[in-house]
């Protein structure tokens, strides 16, 4: 699949799953805000002193990231998402002050901000998106101030899975994502990109094969059937990394705080 048909399965899954977005999220994490305090309290860690500085979500989505930081930490925010419909949603959520929130239609392959221009990039649930993180890591440098933060949190891959058992279960029930990453790699990835990493952490959490049905596998025309006969089939060493049940499996968040090197 070419780049430009990818980025058009994107933003037709994304057009067909918005109003139920929140919803989703808030279920599999099993707490309003559609993740675990564990996630959204290293993201605002991450960015406690960053008031009234200009931050970058790339993948903004509904906003549910942007909520709890423009509450707890009031940055300026630019959220940029390829879905116009999850930005309608995000819309409705923000607060109406115009200098402080600006909302972006746009392709984070070819992000449309001059060099250097903010303080910290926060891209959550995004990166398995693109074609090359590596080359989206360096425009999220780009656009980053000297010393500014970058955040990046993602399901990640079990750093014991090397027959690529969750990459396969993905490409089930998904036709929209590139590739995932272990956490080592990720931080490897960062660093290579001229990023610091200063701290990851990963959360574990559970997720029903009914949910990861209705998030995924619903909007792509997979039948429940075709998933079970894969998880049937999973070999004994990825029963034991994801915790393998015949309901629900276990998944691994990751959330990566990150400096830009003086350059």
């Amino acid at each position: 699949m070419n780049s430009i048909a990818r980025k058009k399965v994107i933003q037709k899954y994304y057009s067909k799953r918005a109003m139920d977005y929140d919803r989703q999220k808030s279920r599999t994490w099993k707490i309003p805000q559609g993740f675990a305090d564990e996630v959204t309290s290293e993201m605002l860690g991450a960015l406690k002193d960053f008031e009234d500085k200009l931050v970058l979500e790339v993948g903004s989505g509904t906003g549910r990231n942007a909520l709890p930081l423009l509450e707890k930490v009031n940055p300026r925010f630019v959220g940029l998402d390829l879905s116009r419909e999850m930005l309608k949603l995000a819309k409705t959520k923000m607060p109406r002050s115009k200098d402080r929130v600006h909302l972006v239609l746009g392709d984070a392959e070819h992000l449309p901000f001059a060099d250097e221009v903010f303080d910290a990039v926060l891209c959550m649930s995004t990166m398995h998106y693109f074609e090359s993180q590596a080359k989206v890591l360096a425009l999220f440098s780009r656009v980053l101030r000297n010393t500014g933060i970058f955040v990046y949190g993602d399901l990640t891959v079990h750093e014991l899975d090397d027959n690529g058992f969750f990459e396969r279960l993905e490409r089930t029930v998904s036709k929209a994502h590139v590739g995932y990453c272990k956490p080592s790699e990720a931080k490897r990835l960062m660093e290579t990109s001229g990023l610091d990493v200063s701290k990851l952490k990963t959360v574990a959490y559970r997720k029903s094969f009914r949910s990861l049905m209705e998030d995924k596998g619903a909007y792509f025309g997979v039948k429940s059937e075709t998933l079970q006969e894969f998880i049937s089939n999973a070999a004994s060493d990825a029963k034991k990394q994801y915790a393998l049940t015949s309901t629900e499996l276990t998944l691994y968040y990751t959330i990566i705080t990150a400096q830009k090197t003086v350059s």
